[in-house]
């Protein structure tokens, strides 16, 4: 089965990060989901953003409005989580990463008005996975490891996890060693996805759809949707 794209933080290695533009180019570029993460401004908005901080200033001091003012240079701004799903729904699917365990509530609300979009919400803070759990256990989740573990499907099922995330780009130079093509077919038959960091070397994009990924991370969605083509050609 070919991986599906995880578009990090849209087409981030063309284009401005967590924009509409670069969500856009990713979508255009063939990948299958956008990544990105949230953060909340002072009236309880919740935006499309990496940081808690721009400029000197954080994000939870600042009205939407003021956020809204920003300009990131090439005609972008900070979105919305609303503009993002309104704008994308039914077109690609959802990765959202959340940081603040206190912001599941108002992310359910929003998640929960698009039903069919199969969104996925992955945390490194699993106490937060397992809050989405409890509130709907129909939504997708992944947790993040940024640890190399022997083992991570205890916490995998005490989350009950859909997807597992190994972030070991910090790890190893060659990360892709630390896990084989075994591991992967265990953690699919006991009903896990493995999701890859998010890798822009085609050499090593290339390994990762040998050893059966299920998902790949990246900020060149266009590399991988070539190789995951040339790929495909080439076993028929």
């Amino acid at each position: 089965m070919k991986p599906l794209i995880i578009a990090h933080r849209g087409f981030s290695g063309l284009y401005y990060e967590n924009t509409l533009k670069a969500f856009e180019e990713a979508l255009n570029a063939g990948a299958d989901y956008i990544e990105f993460d949230i953060n909340r401004t002072k009236d309880g908005e919740i935006i499309v953003v990496h940081d808690y901080t721009i400029r000197g200033r954080y994000f939870k001091d600042m009205t939407f409005k003021e956020v809204e003012e920003i300009s990131l240079g090439d005609n972008c701004r900070i979105p919305s989580l609303n503009e993002v799903m309104e704008t994308f729904s039914g077109r690609i699917k959802f990765y959202i990463e959340i940081k603040d365990r206190k912001i599941v509530d108002p992310l359910l609300k929003i998640v929960e008005n698009y039903p069919n979009d199969d969104t996925v919400i992955a945390s490194f803070d699993h106490y937060a996975l397992r809050k989405v759990k409890e509130k709907n256990p129909h939504i997708k989740t992944s947790a993040l490891f940024g640890d190399v573990i022997i083992d991570p499907v205890p916490t995998l099922s005490a989350l009950d996890a859909n997807f597992f995330h190994p972030c070991w780009e910090e790890r190893s130079p060659e990360p892709y060693e630390l896990i084989d093509e075994e591991f992967i077919l265990y953690l699919n038959h006991l009903g896990f996805g493995t999701i890859s960091w998010a890798e822009d070397r085609p050499e090593v994009i290339e390994k990762l759809i040998e050893k059966g990924f299920n998902l790949i991370s990246t900020n060149r969605p266009d590399l991988v949707y070539q190789i995951r083509r040339y790929k495909a050609k080439s076993a028929s």
